[in-house]
């Protein structure tokens, strides 16, 4: 080092020494380097000054140094027409490990610097950037950084990208030699936090930036190498998103432009769990998606021909947090010409409805196949569900048995209301459709009519789109056959239900031959005694097709019979023929009734009948009436039922009288006669009480429990009549001749002689007697028990007894 002037200014920094000298006006450096680095000077291209940069006597408008030495420049502020670059080589064989710290030289503060690092590894493998500690945050080539240190991350062949600190990307890996750049802007000085560099693995991709979200809702953007600039002809770049746990993110392209290719495509793959996702750039992104996950962006062998070469991209990842999330495998790999669609109720709600890891506002989930839904945040109210299933033929032969309508058994991790299941017939060409209630009739739903049941069946021609009817359960149409060889049945929940609460059959399909070319629609009605059946023509109210015809038979038992009314006709005007209406027996072909042109009337038929209706050319108005049937019982059984009710009435009532005559008279010959007692000892006892003693086995009637003396009680017999030993008969029973009862005297003073000695009924008196105290047990005579009390009243209590002899 030499004086090279009146003064001399020193600055150092310990290892990079730099010493600014001024020899006559003209600044001067002198810089120490160290064996790995470089240092660049050269004339910015927005400067318009002319100054050189010179060592000893040769100068230049760039200098490269090397080894230390000293420079000098033609102009006094260098610092406004230079920049400085200070490079690194750091090459990696083995072992690269280690931390780069960016050291400044403080007398280049005034020039705006880059610190450029190269590194190298040998063979397939990549090396480690790892910017935890700064964590970087990509920019676009116009962005400016709010600290204004821009870093820029290369590879062998293209720019990464330049980025900012304070981000979400933690480390890029590199293969085989790349480059760090950090830019100072002058007269800032250099606050740079370190990084890392290590030897990693082999890769595939020029380059892989890792980038881990935070824990918190966020939006990150990102741009493809080169940007705005193409992307390297059949190029690669990965980014790896680390997402936290219960943090959904989504992908969005902002702008994208893509080449005209000669060879692959263009593409983004995702690396999703295992499993490989390939989106094209105008394609519906990931979205809502739930963990980690790799995006590729992969260019094509672009045609060079053509005036579209460049690939760009520029695309935004937004994650947030989400509740719990039910996840679905659904197995539809056995089932044939199935489909199961789901779509959410409300775009806007906070339900995510996702199909194979892609967030989507409608999902169809396709047959033969195995996919997987997800539902987030959602309720089973906020998804809908409609299923569609094809039954087809094109041979009789091979048409399936009766086969059943049903809903679908849906597993229950598949959230929503299932509120239309569609099946599409298509059968054999110039047959018939044969659709058969399976528990019970249908009805026909008609406006204005309530379905009392869960589900509402309909039915309509696949090709002209044309309605059938409507149908609810619990009805009397039994049975429908339709002339077309395709029809679509529809069955949605009715009031509002879900129809995964049927578990039961619908109906049964089955393909026939046609029926007669003449014969669009023919039902089968088995009505229900005193229930009225309504029947409407097919597409009911807008009209039949012109020359459409249609055919109900109706069939019920006999001794019924059916009443048949027209509760609504339309008007309308034919071109050719007229429209009619007819009606016959089902074993007569006399036509009962027929219908042209004029109002139909109600009639009765008594046995099964056919009703058929046949639709012109209308010119004005539409075919189309609303017939009823109602099922009575006949007159003449009415009449037969009334005289056989009689009959059993009058029979019943001869039988029960006969019954009561004859119960009357056994128990007339059962019951004892009413018998008077007259007692003159004033102890009377209610005649009827008690009869006279039953005799039996064991007993003696000449044995008595007591003997009147008729010494004793001679006053008490002096009236009776003796028996054959001239003895009063005593316990003997007689008949009670006296008077019944007392009769009053006649007013007018006895003048009418009193019947004597006629038989009267006893009657009550009006107060009954008092019932003697004295029981009478069974085989004793109540007249013995009184004489015996008298005579006990007579001796004072001591009665006389008989004693046996010993």
């Amino acid at each position: 080092m030499g004086l090279l002037g009146d003064m001399v200014f020193l600055f150092g920094v310990f290892h990079s020494s730099v010493w600014i000298i001024s020899v006559s006006g003209s600044p001067a450096l002198t810089i120490n380097l160290s064996s790995d680095s470089t240092i660049h000077i050269s004339r910015s291209m927005a400067s318009q000054l002319k100054c050189n940069v010179c060592i000893g006597p040769s100068c230049h408008s760039s200098l490269m140094l090397s080894k230390s030495m000293e420079v000098v420049f033609t102009c006094p502020q260098p610092e406004d027409v230079f920049i400085v670059k200070i490079v690194r080589h750091i090459v990696c064989t083995t072992m690269c490990n280690g931390t780069i710290n960016p050291e400044d030289y403080s007398s280049l503060q005034n020039f705006n610097r880059t610190f450029t690092w190269n590194v190298k590894v040998q063979g397939h493998k990549a090396f480690c950037l790892d910017f935890t500690s700064a964590g970087l945050r990509q920019i676009q080539t116009t962005e400016q950084c709010p600290d204004k240190l821009i870093y820029t991350v290369s590879t062998g062949t293209a720019t990464v990208g330049k980025f900012c600190r304070q981000g979400t990307i933690k480390s890029m890996q590199v293969l085989r030699e790349g480059s760090v750049s950090l830019e100072v802007p002058a007269k800032q000085q250099l606050n740079a936090k370190s990084f890392g560099v290590s030897i990693g693995p082999e890769i595939t991709s020029p380059a892989i930036i890792k980038v881990t979200l935070p824990e918190k809702p966020s939006s990150q953007e990102f741009f493809s190498p080169n940007y705005p600039e193409s992307f390297p002809n059949d190029d690669l770049i990965t980014w790896a998103f680390q997402v936290p746990y219960k943090y959904y993110s989504t992908v969005h392209i902002l702008n994208y432009a893509m080449p005209r290719c000669d060879t692959k495509d263009t593409r983004m793959e995702y690396q999703l769990n295992g499993k490989t996702l390939v989106k094209k750039l105008s394609d519906a992104q990931l979205s809502e998606h739930q963990g980690s996950f790799n995006l590729s962006l992969q260019n094509c062998h672009v045609d060079t021909q053509s005036s579209s070469t460049n690939l760009t991209l520029h695309f935004k990842i937004s994650a947030v947090q989400r509740g719990s999330e039910v996840r679905c495998t659904v197995d539809l790999k056995r089932e044939n010409r199935l489909q199961i669609h789901i779509e959410k109720k409300k775009p806007k709600s906070d339900c995510i409805l996702k199909l194979n890891s892609l967030a989507k506002e409608t999902a169809t989930i396709p047959s033969q196949m195995v996919s997987y839904v997800s539902f987030i945040d959602c309720q089973e109210k906020d998804l809908l569900i409609s299923i569609k299933k094809t039954i087809a033929c094109k041979q009789l032969r091979d048409c399936p048995v009766p086969e059943s309508l049903e809903v679908p058994a849906l597993d229950k991790c598949i959230m929503g209301v299932v509120q239309e299941v569609r099946w599409h017939l298509y059968g054999p060409k110039n047959g018939t459709v044969e659709l058969v209630s399976s528990g019970g009739r249908l009805q026909q739903f008609l406006p204005g009519h309530t379905c009392n049941n869960t589900v509402l069946l309909n039915v309509s021609n696949e090709p002209q789109g044309v309605s059938v009817g409507q149908f609810c359960p619990q009805g009397a149409i039994h049975k429908m056959q339709i002339n077309v060889p395709n029809i679509t049945v529809s069955a949605s929940p009715a009031r509002g239900k879900n129809l995964r609460q049927i578990t039961n059959s619908l109906l049964h399909v089955s393909f026939a031959k046609s029926i007669r070319a003449s014969e669009h629609y023919v039902f089968t009605v088995l009505p229900k005694k005193d229930i009225p059946v309504l029947l409407a023509t097919p597409a009911w109210p807008l009209g039949m097709n012109e020359y459409a015809t249609v055919s109900w038979f109706v069939s019920f038992p006999a001794k019924l019979e059916a009443h048949v009314s027209f509760t609504n006709v339309s008007q309308l005007t034919c071109k050719n023929r007229p429209a009619y209406i007819k009606l016959h027996r089902q074993h007569s072909q006399d036509k009962m009734y027929i219908w042209q042109e004029q109002n139909p009337k109600d009639v009765v038929v008594s046995e099964s009948f056919y009703l058929n209706m046949s639709n012109c050319k209308p010119v004005k108005g539409a075919f189309s009436v609303v017939s009823q049937v109602t099922l009575h019982t006949s007159k003449s059984v009415r009449l037969s039922i009334i005289l056989s009710i009689v009959g059993v009435a009058l029979l019943l009532t001869a039988i029960i009288s006969a019954v009561v005559c004859i119960m009357r008279k056994k128990k007339k010959k059962r019951s004892a006669p009413e018998v008077s007692v007259y007692n003159p000892n004033s102890h009377p006892f209610l005649p009827g009480l008690h009869r006279i003693p039953q005799e039996t086995e064991d007993e003696d009637v000449h044995i008595y429990h007591c003997i009147d003396d008729h010494l004793v009680y001679g006053h008490l017999l002096k009236d009776l009549e003796m028996n054959e030993d001239g003895k009063p008969a005593v316990c003997v029973y007689q008949d009670f001749t006296g008077p019944i009862e007392r009769q009053p005297l006649p007013e007018d003073g006895g003048g009418a002689e009193r019947e004597v000695e006629v038989y009267r009924p006893f009657t009550l008196p009006q107060s009954a007697p008092d019932v003697p105290d004295t029981l009478v047990r069974p085989g004793e005579n109540p007249a013995c028990k009184d004489t015996q009390k008298a005579d006990e009243e007579i001796s004072g209590g001591d009665s006389v007894q008989e004693t046996e002899p010993g």
